[in-house]
């Protein structure tokens, strides 16, 4: 894509301009004040959006939508709509967690849960946001090309787009969009209600994957310095209350009870997890990775029948969770693998398949759990050994 021709400030932001000759966009929007870690991604994303302008963008939100992820599908729509770009988001996976359901609901976010029959040709473009791939959960005859992929995992293996920016030196991949607000002609406006819904959203994705900005890199404090002064306080207090479900108490008590100690490694599983309350999975973990004495907690479950889905959080310095995860668990046949995660936590989802049929579900979870536990703690002893040798 070409580089806008457009002067850059000493600091290395895009000078701003207006996107139309009366300078509305100019309005209310305070200077940048912080560093721009990287103008020339920035150059690159506004060219893309303007070449695509008026297009029809489908803005894909992969596996359950959680805070980053909303955030950063919402920033996409926002920055589009300066291009006359019509953008739709779509998400494939029920939001389960109570807080996120709230966080739609009180953003008025405009989400669309794919339905069968959803005509995904139809658009012209496909963006990807806060996913480690660019692969879309169904099948698509002649799917769109992938007009912008901005992520903060790992890389994975190489695919055509206009534009990329992966950054794994970020916490959240809302603080890329606010970089990308922030230094470009497209600022958030002091005083403008929308504006103001788009920056709670941004710092509440920033908090929820920083863990409250206690694992946050500098570009996430930078971008919370920019996105504060225009939050709905109110909104984000609403927004962000942890509040737990008697169903999801009900998982954790389960994880106490079948937890199992190797080392500083504890493995549980809690059995059967209606889809409504899979993220009591990771809440689970999130809990027993307090146990004294553990470094890494894994928690899984049989969620909605048909699908091993798991949850791994560690403080370990010798583990990465998605290196780690993706040797333990592999990929499918298209070469797509079941786990991944990033700097402190990750996750895996394993379909039954034909299995999901078997109506004995004391026999179906025996297997489940076996197989888990077998591989998990096959990888432990390896690890174990081979750092016993060295």
């Amino acid at each position: 894509m070409p580089a806008l021709n457009r002067p850059s400030t000493p600091t290395g932001e895009v000078a701003p301009v207006p996107v139309n000759g009366n300078g509305d966009y100019a309005t209310n929007r305070p200077s940048a004040r912080g560093y721009c870690e990287a103008p020339d991604r920035l150059e690159a994303i506004l060219a893309t959006l303007e070449q695509a302008r008026g297009s029809r963008l489908l803005i894909v939100i992969k596996g359950h939508p959680d805070p980053d992820s909303i955030a950063s599908a919402i920033a996409q729509r926002h920055m589009g709509k300066a291009y006359d770009i019509e953008s739709t988001i779509v998400f494939f996976d029920q939001i389960s967690h109570p807080e996120n359901r709230a966080l739609v609901k009180s953003l008025d976010a405009d989400l669309r849960q794919y339905r069968e029959g959803m005509d995904i040709g139809a658009f012209d473009y496909m963006s990807f946001i806060d996913t480690q791939t660019p692969h879309l959960p169904v099948r698509v005859a002649k799917p769109p090309p992938i007009l912008t992929f901005v992520d903060h995992h790992k890389i994975v293996g190489g695919f055509d787009a206009g534009f990329v920016d992966i950054r794994e030196d970020a916490g959240a991949t809302s603080s890329i969009y606010a970089e990308y607000l922030e230094h470009s002609h497209l600022g958030l406006r002091l005083g403008n209600s929308e504006d103001a819904r788009l920056a709670t959203a941004l710092m509440h994705g920033i908090r929820a994957d920083t863990d409250n900005l206690l694992l946050a890199r500098p570009i996430d404090f930078r971008a919370g310095a920019y996105l504060r002064q225009f939050i709905d306080n109110d909104l984000l207090r609403l927004i962000s209350k942890q509040s737990i479900t008697a169903r999801t108490m009900e998982i954790i008590q389960r994880g106490l009870n079948n937890k199992s100690i190797r080392g500083t490694f504890l493995l549980a599983g809690v059995g059967f997890v209606r889809e409504e309350d899979r993220d009591g999975i990771a809440q689970t973990s999130d809990f027993l990775l307090r146990h004294e004495g553990v470094e890494t907690a894994l928690v899984f479950g049989i969620v909605n029948g048909d699908v091993v889905d798991g949850s791994l959080r560690t403080n370990s310095p010798t583990i990465d969770p998605d290196g780690w995860l993706k040797a333990v668990f592999g990929a499918d046949s298209a070469g797509r693998h079941y786990g991944g995660g990033r700097r402190n936590k990750g996750g895996f989802r394993i379909p039954l398949g034909l299995f999901a049929r078997c109506r004995d579900r004391d026999a179906l979870w025996a297997i489940g759990k076996k197989t888990i536990e077998d591989l998990v703690f096959e990888k432990i002893g390896v690890e174990q050994v081979d750092g016993d040798g060295g």
